[in-house]
């Protein structure tokens, strides 16, 4: 499930990449693993708003990519980009709230993050 999030991730950053050549040259650093380049990437770019960069280095935080793993710290990426209504962090939010990794474990209110995904939009 994690790998497929990733892929569908680095996908939907594609229409980014041709806006932002930061963005390109972030995805290009995470797909050669080249952890230290993606992140002084990425977090310009999340800082500025973008949910897809917030949401990237999110996943490096949870899995501890270039740097020990920081579940907390994953979670407030992903709270960040989800604010903005980025589905793929929303996703990754919810999971965590379902785990209790770097949030208090919160099935419910993952539940309710998931079926705000699902409802048709007003």
């Amino acid at each position: 499930m994690r790998r497929l999030f990733l892929s569908v991730l680095l996908v939907a950053a594609g229409p980014v990449c041709a806006a932002e050549p930061g963005m390109a040259a972030a995805v290009r650093a995470w797909e050669a693993r080249n952890w230290p380049q993606a992140r002084a990437l990425l977090r310009p770019l999340a800082l500025r708003g973008d949910a897809a960069a917030a949401t990237l280095l999110g996943v490096m935080a949870a899995r501890g990519l270039g740097a020990p793993a920081d579940p907390a710290v994953a979670a407030a990426w992903y709270l960040r980009a989800a604010n903005s209504g980025h589905a793929p962090a929303r996703l990754a939010l919810a999971d965590a709230y379902r785990r209790g990794e770097g949030v208090p474990k919160d099935p419910a209110r993952a539940a309710r993050i998931e079926q705000a995904l699902a409802a048709p939009p007003r």
